[in-house]
């Protein structure tokens, strides 16, 4: 291993420390949001989805915004920042005595991912070089599945020790570790240099505008919106349409985080060998036939089995398409190129619950996974026929 080997590895362990705490507290509380939020506003696909929505939409708002200030200002003290906002959030919704709480910490919640998670990103990013983009990416994702997948784990029998708001308040302490972590091990990636422009310059942006980049973006925004579908959605449709015992909720959840996680390492080194094409699409074509899957079975088995294939594909596509934005981008623009790029992932983030809520309460679920199936397909066509490759060997 030589000097350079090294030097990733070591702050690829700093990263995946900061990330992994921060996931495991989510994977706490990923089958919890949906089903808590209904002690607050009732069992209501149309209000669960608008409550959760909001998170996704203040996300979205924030991403250009942070990545801007990301390329003037560095990315550790944004990653800091937002992990401190995320774990605020979580006590307020382990406290929280109405609606308008729940609301501020959503808002608080989609905040602080914006910041955390762009710097968190960029940083490995420019960590691995050109060489490791992908493999970069794919464990970034890796990471962050895996640590879902055990936090999803721990979830049942902490809820079931200690109740849902004690296990938000765990939650809680885990993204507070990562704010510790973010401060005392963390190491910047790019120097820091006067400010220049407004906060929201648009310079060297237009050098990024082209169909792969397009098509990253949209895979952004199908990743996080399957996530986000999957997170609001299912716990509904798992026991209110299919009827079947909460309990089973975990299970399904682990099944969709572990098959994510383990195509995310799975397609950055691929992807590093054969380019970029070909991944992307073979993840859209899996995750159009899981949610074909959704849409005709509706048993234990074959949820499980929909949920696992979904997560493999969307695991699958989802670091390519970051190594795309990373390929066409440069030192200059590239937190600018990730805070657009993470606009869309969040727009998925709202567009999830809030089109799932509306279209399962005015057409059914049914109508909702057909819609799925229809995005997903588009992003196949698009990774087929209209992206280039970006990968540049030698």
């Amino acid at each position: 291993m030589g000097e350079g080997d090294r030097a990733f590895l070591s702050q690829v362990v700093r990263f995946a420390a900061a990330l992994s705490t921060m996931f495991i507290g989510y994977g706490l509380i990923q089958p919890l949001i949906s089903l808590y939020t209904t002690s607050f506003v009732g069992a209501s696909y149309l209000m669960v989805g608008a409550m959760i929505s909001s998170i996704g939409l203040v996300k979205a708002a924030m991403g250009p915004v942070s990545g801007f200030l990301s390329d003037t200002y560095g990315r550790k003290k944004f990653a800091s920042a937002g992990a401190v906002s995320i774990a605020v959030s979580l006590m307020i919704v382990a406290f929280a005595g109405s609606t308008v709480h729940l609301i501020l910490a959503f808002v608080l919640y989609g905040l602080g991912q914006a910041l955390f998670f762009l710097a968190l990103m960029t940083s490995m990013v420019e960590a691995a070089g050109p060489a490791r983009r992908a493999l970069s990416l794919g464990l970034y994702e890796g990471v962050n599945s895996f640590s879902i997948l055990a936090g999803t784990a721990l979830s049942g029998p902490i809820v079931a020790a200690f109740g849902p708001r004690m296990t938000f308040g765990l939650a809680a302490a885990f993204s507070f570790v990562s704010f510790l972590i973010c401060v005392l091990l963390m190491k910047e990636t790019m120097g820091l240099r006067r400010p220049e422009g407004g906060v929201l310059d648009l310079k060297g942006l237009k050098k990024l505008v082209s169909p792969e980049y397009a098509t990253a973006m949209f895979s952004a925004f199908l990743f996080m919106y399957t996530h986000s579908l999957f997170m609001a959605i299912i716990p509904l449709y798992t026991t209110i349409t299919v009827q079947l015992p909460a309990e089973f909720l975990p299970t399904l959840f682990m099944g969709f985080s572990g098959t994510t996680a383990v195509a995310s390492l799975i397609a950055g080194p691929v992807s590093d060998r054969v380019g970029r094409k070909i991944p992307i699409a073979l993840g859209m074509i899996i995750a159009t036939a899981s949610y074909s899957a959704l849409l005709l079975n509706k048993t234990s088995s074959s949820l499980i089995v929909a949920g696992m294939a979904l997560g493999f594909g969307v695991g699958f596509f989802h670091p390519v398409a970051s190594a795309i934005v990373a390929d066409i981008s440069t030192s200059e623009n590239r937190g600018k190129a990730f805070g657009f790029y993470r606009l869309m992932r969040d727009l998925g983030t709202f567009a999830g619950p809030a089109v799932a809520g509306v279209v399962s309460g005015l057409l059914g679920v049914d109508a909702l996974f057909i819609l799925s199936i229809g995005l997903s397909a588009v992003g196949a066509t698009l990774a087929i026929f209209v992206v280039k490759e970006t990968l540049r060997k030698g």
